[in-house]
């Protein structure tokens, strides 16, 4: 019987920072995140392959359980949006701007915590997301999934302890209603772009915002 994901994604209790940031080194040696839906087998193969190559285990198991749990909860929401009639998915999961076509226009989904470097409150957001989504495509990492095509962000808070916020992305019921919310009329808007080598963009973005506040 096939690993329930989501009953997994909830068996952990706490979500340890990074301590490093993202390098291609340890992502090799992690890749078996994308396939390991089992939180004790996730745990046995993070000490089997740290003690093959000499990784300090505490440093490298926060890193690999960070990639599984961002892995998995992307791809449950991404389920989610491909089960409505309106969206159809990216046949190639290896696209690299690409996850599924929203009536016809492809659209990339980008999990993100409400940022909080951004300079507005979260109600100024909501009631102004365009500001956001300009805000977001500025200030995204250059590096890895960097890019300027269309985007759906989806953004989570936890409004009474922003620290939890990575909860947010495991309350599926929750997430669940948001995306039909938006699926039932969805609204993209333009954002306008700067990539690196100068050139302009104006990509489409879907705004989804889940906010646990109570």
């Amino acid at each position: 019987m096939e690993t329930d994901i989501r009953a997994e994604l909830q068996r952990l209790t706490r979500l340890p920072p990074w301590g490093r940031v993202q390098q291609d080194h340890w992502d090799e040696a992690s890749r078996f995140v994308y396939r390991i839906r089992s939180l004790d087998e996730l745990r046995q193969e993070t000490r089997r392959v740290a003690a093959a190559r000499g990784f300090p285990l505490q440093d490298f198991a926060a890193y690999v359980v960070r990639r599984w749990y961002n892995f998995h909860t992307h791809q449950v929401v991404l389920e989610m949006f491909c089960a409505h009639p309106r969206v159809r998915p990216e046949p190639n999961p290896r696209h690299p701007s690409v996850d599924f076509y929203l009536d016809g226009i492809p659209l990339d989904l980008k999990l993100t915590e409400f940022p909080r470097a951004y300079p507005r409150s979260l109600d100024e957001a909501r009631s102004c997301p365009q500001d956001l989504v300009h805000w977001l495509y500025r200030e995204q990492s250059r590096e890895g999934r960097y890019h300027v095509a269309n985007r759906m962000f989806v953004v989570f808070h936890h409004a009474a302890m922003p620290e939890r916020t990575w909860e947010v992305r495991r309350m599926f019921d929750r997430i669940e209603r948001a995306v039909a919310a938006f699926l039932e009329r969805p609204v993209l808007l333009r954002a306008d772009v700067i990539g690196p080598d100068g050139t302009h963009h104006s990509p489409q973005a879907g705004l989804i915002f889940c906010i646990y506040e109570s």
